[in-house]
């Protein structure tokens, strides 16, 4: 009766001995996860820069783009600040005539992508890149192809027309067109090329300090004279709205204040001598 009891105590052993090693079951082995607090503040913030918050984008875009019955189509694309379009086509080999629309554009969800609202003839979508736009299909996509390299518009570095060295004289405040006047009180200023502006409120001489980088600009506090109007008004209109001004375009066709994307809060043109 003996002999049984030692074989299974020794089959007992063989399979302790045999078996996976114990481990210790109290304490459950956790994922190496980080807590949601950890998580939030390791966390990269989310990239939201884009085409038309971190490119300066506002100014003209040249090329010739494919056509197919005629030579190619001479294009000049204006965008502007307040989200307003010049558009002008040639049809190079049939008619010198400029064809010119003008209009506003929206931009797309991501920031990317500018629609040309009211587009009557042509395409109305551009993906805004560095210095470049480059013209979309119907669908929205960019065009491929042997001749993708010609569907791009090409942003012009005009050294002309200039901020400096003119005599701005204003044509349009807050979407008003200036009266003339006789003898002329139009207000003007002038731009030196060391940060400091004057020119001619409607009443008053003005002097101050103006920044600028790229279309950024930003107006000081102006000291005026002190000589008593008679009519204040405009004067006193102009002088507010430039403390607003935070961006400008400049072109052919003259120059513009703005307030981040609004509409121009004033618009200048250069006086004759």
């Amino acid at each position: 009766m003996i002999k049984p009891v030692i074989l299974s105590l020794s089959a007992c052993l063989v399979l302790v001995a045999c078996g996976p090693a114990p481990t210790e079951t109290s304490v459950p082995t956790q994922p190496l996860t980080q807590s949601p607090t950890a998580q939030t503040d390791t966390a990269a913030a989310p990239d939201k820069s884009n085409s038309a918050n971190s490119l300066d984008w506002a100014g003209e875009y040249k090329g010739v783009v494919p056509c197919a019955d005629c030579e190619g189509i001479e294009t000049s694309l204006t965008l502007n600040m307040d989200q307003s379009y010049q558009l002008s086509t040639i049809y190079l080999g049939k008619d010198a005539t400029a064809f010119k629309q003008q209009g506003q554009f929206e931009w797309d969800a991501n920031g990317s992508v500018i629609r040309l609202l009211n587009q009557k003839d042509g395409p109305a979508l551009y993906k805004v890149g560095e210095n470049q736009l480059f013209q979309l299909d119907i669908q929205g996509q960019v065009i491929s192809g042997d001749l993708a390299e010609n569907y791009k518009l090409k942003k012009q570095n005009k050294t002309e027309p200039t901020l400096t060295g003119v005599r701005w004289k204003l044509t349009e405040i807050m979407g008003q067109r200036v009266a003339a006047t006789e003898p002329d009180m139009t207000p003007y200023l002038q731009f030196g090329e060391d940060g400091r502006v004057s020119g001619f409120a409607g009443c008053n001489q003005f002097t101050g300090a103006y920044e600028t980088e790229g279309l950024r600009l930003t107006f000081k506090p102006m000291a005026t004279t002190e000589k008593a109007c008679l009519n204040a008004s405009v004067e006193q209109q102009f002088l507010t709205t430039l403390q607003g001004v935070d961006n400008y375009s400049l072109n052919d066709s003259g120059l513009a204040f703005y307030k981040a994307r609004t509409a121009a809060l004033l618009r200048f043109s250069e006086a004759q001598p």
